[in-house]
């Protein structure tokens, strides 16, 4: 009863209430038993080393608010680029550079993360996370996060009309979208024969800004593999919000985490089915990790044992 419970919870996002229906019981009872299984969920690491799972070495990071009682709390996600199975995720009362040092040292603690390059939107607490702990892993700024960033900046900090920002923002867009090195050079070459009329029109701010990234700009292009944007975490977060979304909302911290457990746990199994990339669909990100999970059913193997 209960792993129907889960499954009818998670699987096919039923609520509390719809599972209560389904299965003729109160939904505070189907509450209670998600939080059993949510309490006996295995770890990150017990996953690891029980599935071992060959994953692709490059690594995303991205953010997700969820809600507790009203106060923001954040879940710290990672997914791994070839993949996009999570290989591991952290919950805290906020962001930042300490919250994100603990899930990064997770990562390659006792997970063992084949860690090969990291790829991140530009949170200033998740970056110098990223330079603390592995300064000599190879970096790469989601290149969307940063146009986004500049086009916000110029309309809402600087206040500078359009048609003024324009070329700045129309040269630094063929700087972030090089396909080769050739290209960037070119786009360099433009850039730098410009420079000083963008400063003469009063973005000397923006110059610094932008310049200020370019050590990050095109790290993936010396690393095959390694995409520009982390649209694939932020593909993954959209899965997992229509949950998290869906939820009455969590009363504490560990009733939070406990669901949150089994909804990445359930996502790791779930075979793909609108995937873009050849070979994806009909396989979970496990299976795509190279686990055989034939005969696993999410919710049992999710289970420790329980101690007698």
């Amino acid at each position: 009863m209960q792993v129907r419970a889960a499954d009818l919870y998670f699987s096919e996002e039923a609520s509390y209430r719809g599972v209560g229906r389904e299965l003729d019981i109160d939904p505070h009872t189907a509450w209670g038993w998600i939080q059993e299984l949510g309490e006996q969920c295995k770890s990150f690491e017990e996953v690891a080393h029980e599935l071992k799972p060959q994953w692709s070495g490059y690594l995303l990071a991205d953010g997700k608010s969820v809600f507790v009682k009203g106060v923001e709390y954040a879940l710290l996600l990672t997914g791994d680029v070839g993949t996009h199975d999570i290989p591991y995720a952290s919950f805290h009362p906020s962001e930042d550079t300490e919250t994100w040092m603990s899930t990064l040292r997770g990562v390659q603690g006792a997970l063992g993360y084949p860690l090969q390059g990291l790829i991140i939107d530009g949170d200033l607490g998740l970056m110098k996370a990223c330079k603390l702990l592995y300064p000599s892993v190879p970096l790469q700024l989601c290149v969307r996060h940063v146009e986004s960033f500049l086009s916000y900046y110029i309309r809402y900090k600087l206040k500078i009309p359009e048609d003024k920002a324009r070329p700045f923002l129309q040269t630094a867009r063929q700087l972030l979208y090089v396909e080769d090195k050739t290209q960037r050079d070119h786009a360099l070459q433009d850039y730098t024969a410009r420079r000083r009329s963008f400063q003469r029109r009063g973005l000397g701010t923006m110059v610094r800004l932008l310049e200020r990234k370019f050590p990050y700009l095109w790290t993936h292009l010396d690393h095959p593999g390694m995409p520009r944007t982390n649209n694939i975490i932020e593909g993954i977060i959209r899965q997992l919000s229509r949950k998290i979304t869906d939820t009455d909302g969590f009363e504490t911290q560990e009733t939070a985490w406990n669901t949150l457990k089994l909804l990445i746990m359930n996502y790791r199994f779930h075979s793909f089915s609108c995937s873009r990339l050849p070979g994806h669909n009909g396989f979970s990100p496990l299976e795509l990790a190279k686990v055989s999970t034939e005969g696993l059913h999410w919710v049992r193997f999710s289970q420790r044992q329980r101690s007698t």
